[in-house]
Parts: structure tokens; C-alpha cells; sequence
């Protein structure tokens, strides 16, 4: 598993999509939180944790990160690179583990890339302050992160059972859009905004509670089902 996970950080580092994605979500964050540019979406009197609140639970570029996810993963089974990995003897749940690591943590990473730019573009406008530097803020952002861990898994799930990587990316991209920014300006029940596919939208206890424990829910079942088919597939 260690040997999988190196050589699953080196391919990382030499993956230029992901300075790309990378690139994008620092720009887009900078250029929100600066309101001399483009539309002004905050108040005169907002702090930082106005633009905290505003930011956190931001699923408008999930899709993206499914994009990259499904990119980096995909391209192992075009290159043949996870059939070789099992015939030197690794089992198929330590493959899909270290995948899952991989892609989870960089998903990770683009989404605070995005909160720290957008930190920084409205302080240079506004000043810094420590209001966005609290407990319940922690716990938020924690959550979120968790909810995205789901949301990755996801986009593993789709990449194992296509093992094709334009399949994977079209799916993958599909889906993150759908559920995470078409069907939550229509569903408001409690079930969809707990999920992971609407990011926690408030620092209240219960909803991150529940939304903690639900994307650790989806995450296993997504990862579980990813698992028992990638068992049975025929990988060539």
C-alpha cells in the first residue's frame, strides 16, 4: 500500500491538469473575494467571516474537481498502469484505496486553494481580521471537506466501474452537476441539503453532526460497491 500511495504522489506531481485545476480555483477565489473586481457580493461592513460563510459550502466548481479526480484515475486504465499493478501482485482493494487517498486529499487541497484565494483577495481590499477563526468554523470546514471525500468517491466509483477515462470524466462531470448545482436550486427536504451533494451550509451542531456522519455513510457505500465490482471486473 506505502509503494501504491508513492507512486500514486509522484504521477500527481507530474500531472499538469492538476496545476490547471489548481490555477483556476486560486484565480476564481481571488477574484470573489476582491470586490474591486467584477460584481461586489459582499456588504460594506462584511469581515471575513461573511466571506467564510459565503465560500465554505460552495459547490459551484465540484464539478471541476470531478473532472480532475476522474482524469488522474482514468488515464491508469488507458495506460494499462492498474493491470500491471495487479499482476506484480497488489491486491485490487489496496488500488482502488490508494486512488481514493490520492484524489481525495488533491480534492481536498483545490477546494482550501479556493477559500485561502478568496481570503486573500478580500483582505487585500478590506484588511485582514480573525473573525473566520473560530471552533464552529473548524468543525465546518472539516465537514465540508468530508462531504467533498464523498463526493470523490463518487467519481471513483464511476471511474472503476467505466475504466474508461472519457466515460468517467463525461459521467463523473455529469453527475456533480446535476446533483450538486441544478437539483439543489429545486430540492429543499432535509435528506438532499444533509447530503454531501449540498455542502453544509451553516455552523449549526446538529446539521454538521448529521451531515458528518452521512458522508461518511455515502463514502463507505460508494467505496464498498466500487470495490466488490472492481473484484469481479476483468481488467485488461
Amino acid at each position: 500500500m506505502i509503494n501504491l500511495l508513492r507512486v500514486e504522489f509522484y504521477k500527481l506531481k507530474r500531472f499538469s491538469f492538476g496545476y490547471i485545476a489548481l490555477l483556476f480555483m486560486i484565480v476564481i477565489g481571488y477574484l470573489y473575494g476582491d470586490s474591486r473586481l467584477g460584481n461586489n457580493p459582499f456588504p460594506f461592513t462584511a469581515n471575513t467571516e461573511v466571506l467564510f460563510v459565503n465560500t465554505v459550502g460552495d459547490t459551484s466548481f465540484a464539478f471541476l474537481i470531478a473532472i480532475t479526480a476522474a482524469l488522474f484515475m482514468g488515464k491508469d486504465f488507458s495506460s494499462r498502469t492498474i493491470c500491471n499493478e495487479i499482476k506484480l501482485g497488489h491486491s485490487r482493494v489496496q488500488i482502488l484505496l490508494s486512488r481514493m487517498l490520492v484524489v481525495g486529499m488533491f480534492s481536498a487541497f483545490l477546494h482550501l486553494a479556493y477559500l485561502v484565494s478568496a481570503t486573500v483577495g478580500f483582505c487585500v481590499v478590506r484588511g485582514f481580521d480573525a473573525s473566520m477563526f473560530c471552533m464552529e468554523n473548524a468543525f465546518w470546514l472539516i465537514t465540508v471537506l468530508t462531504q467533498l471525500a464523498a463526493l470523490t468517491s463518487l467519481v471513483v466509483l464511476i471511474t472503476f466501474l467505466t475504466k474508461k477515462v472519457s466515460e468517467a470524466i463525461a459521467l463523473s462531470a455529469l453527475s456533480i452537476v446535476l446533483c450538486c448545482n441544478i437539483l439543489r436550486n429545486f430540492i429543499h427536504i432535509k435528506i438532499y441539503t444533509l447530503s454531501c451533494f449540498c455542502f453544509a451550509q451553516n455552523c449549526k451542531a446538529e446539521n454538521l453532526g448529521i451531515s458528518f456522519i452521512s458522508a461518511v455513510v455515502t463514502m463507505v457505500l460508494f467505496l464498498s460497491i466500487a470495490a466488490v465490482s472492481f473484484q469481479k471486473a476483468e481488467v485488461k
